[in-house]
């Protein structure tokens, strides 16, 4: 059971780290506005729940339940339309490894409403999980307490509410249907993005077609990831489960030292030799705390 979560953990963090790159190098390259890409994801997250009551149904869940995946789906949503932003605000350096702070903020919330209590080994591998995380993705880090910095911790806070939240209806329903009503739940926050970028949107559509089916191919893979990460949480700890996350970095380090070597039209990575040192001490640290949690 214990590698039955790990394994659905690392698969999802494995197929994130594939759709940030490409989120990377489409952003860089096609989109202007992150908003596009995420009203993407929200058109292919609804088709997948379609896609899964019509083959499987939902199981029944009571109208507080409902209510609450709904939340859990606006928070996920409204995470990312922060992190956008603090993005748009910001240098990406500044502020990405704020990103990995998240699972400070699930231990918290899972402590003190699914009562989740762990041994020290296992907080001890969270940290190092947490400390490799925002190592490997360091490049200069700059800490300022303006507004960016802000939305980024806002956007953790959604994230870790949205996690916690579907952990605690997965004990009343199975992951199809969590997964299905949290996507779902995902309406009422695009509506009102999409009401105000609709020209953007349906202009990008027509001048870059190419650029809307590569993507919607990446999104796809983000839900599919979605699903897995789903699954892992349906089967063990969502404290475990989220930090085990925090390895996704080193995923998306490994896939873009390939891109630079290989193709460096599509991505460059600096892979100086200090920059290599300081990736393999984060790699080290995130395999010690990856064994202290499984």
């Amino acid at each position: 059971m214990v590698m039955s979560w790990v394994l659905f953990s690392i698969l999802a963090t494995l197929f994130f780290a594939i759709t940030n790159v490409v989120d990377k190098y489409l952003l860089t390259k096609w989109f202007k506005k992150p908003v596009i890409p995420l009203l993407i994801f929200g058109i292919v997250s609804l088709i997948a729940s379609g896609i899964v009551y019509l083959f499987n149904g939902f199981a029944p869940l009571s109208p507080l339940h409902i209510i609450l995946s709904f939340v859990s789906g606006i928070f996920s949503i409204f995470g990312a339309f922060l992190y956008f932003k603090a993005v748009q605000l910001d240098e990406i350096s500044r502020i990405a490894t704020l990103f990995y702070l998240m699972p400070l903020f699930v231990l918290i919330l899972a402590t003190i409403f699914l009562n989740e209590i762990f041994t020290l080994p296992n907080y001890i591998g969270i940290l190092l999980l947490i400390s490799g995380a925002i190592l490997i993705s360091l490049k200069r880090f700059k800490l300022s307490l303006g507004l960016a910095f802000w939305l980024i911790i806002l956007a953790d806070l959604n994230w870790a509410g949205s996690l916690v939240i579907m952990k605690y209806l997965l004990n009343f329903a199975d992951y199809w249907t969590i997964f299905s009503y949290t996507r779902i739940g995902y309406i009422f926050a695009l509506v009102p993005m999409f009401l105000v970028n609709f020209r953007d949107f349906f202009s990008v559509i027509r001048k870059n077609s190419k650029a809307v089916s590569v993507m919607s191919l990446n999104q796809t893979l983000g839900v599919v990831a979605d699903l897995f990460l789903t699954i892992a949480v349906s089967i063990g700890y969502v404290t475990l489960v989220n930090a085990l996350s925090s390895v996704q970095p080193f995923f998306v380090l490994l896939l873009a030292v390939v891109l630079s070597t290989f193709y460096p039209k599509i991505l460059k990575e600096e892979i100086g030799r200090s920059t290599v040192m300081l990736k393999l001490l984060a790699i080290i640290l995130m395999f010690i705390g990856a064994l202290l949690i499984v």
